[in-house]
């Protein structure tokens, strides 16, 4: 009895290995971009950090142990709610409207490169809602701003040099 289940093991692993094509054609795996297996910060971090505002460098040196991903594994890391949820949480701490839309753009981008799906960089809902929240402000209080600037149609007393200076300082 043990001999047949010994063939019958044999035999099964055999048609699974002669099944399992894993040519290039056939394994979508290899489209993906090579990956370094090394990373100064992490493999989220490393790629990006100098394009980051200031307010959100010290927020990608976060530690992946929270992550079945390998430290140096950016498309792995995008993919974790548990890691960029803790990024999320900084940025919106620390940076402006135009700080968090800058280094959402950064970190979307570079997820998408490495071959994520939408939404490239994944971060739990609530967190969405803040980092969107935090950019409505952004945009809100600019709009105000340029609001108070007074125009030549509105004041037509006013220096329209000064207009364009004040402007141009708030863009």
């Amino acid at each position: 009895m043990r001999i047949s289940t010994l063939l019958t093991s044999f035999t099964l692993t055999a048609t699974f290995a002669a099944a399992a094509d894993t040519t290039p054609a056939n394994n979508p795996y290899t489209q993906y971009p090579s990956v370094a297996k090394t990373a100064s910060i992490n493999g989220f971090a490393d790629r990006i950090y100098a394009d980051l505002p200031a307010c959100a460098k010290e927020c990608v040196k976060q530690d992946t142990g929270n992550t079945p991903c390998p430290y140096w594994d950016t498309g792995c890391l995008c993919v974790m709610p548990q890691f960029n949820n803790r990024i999320a949480s900084c940025w919106i701490a620390n940076c402006d409207g135009a700080g968090i839309s800058s280094a959402r753009y950064l970190a979307t981008s570079l997820c998408s490169t490495a071959g994520v799906w939408d939404p490239y960089w994944f971060v739990s809902p609530s967190y969405t809602t803040s980092l969107d929240k935090a950019q409505e402000a952004m945009a809100t209080t600019t709009k105000a701003k340029r609001a108070e600037i007074p125009t030549p149609e509105t004041s037509p007393t006013v220096n329209t040099s000064i207009v364009k200076e004040t402007a141009a300082a708030l863009s």
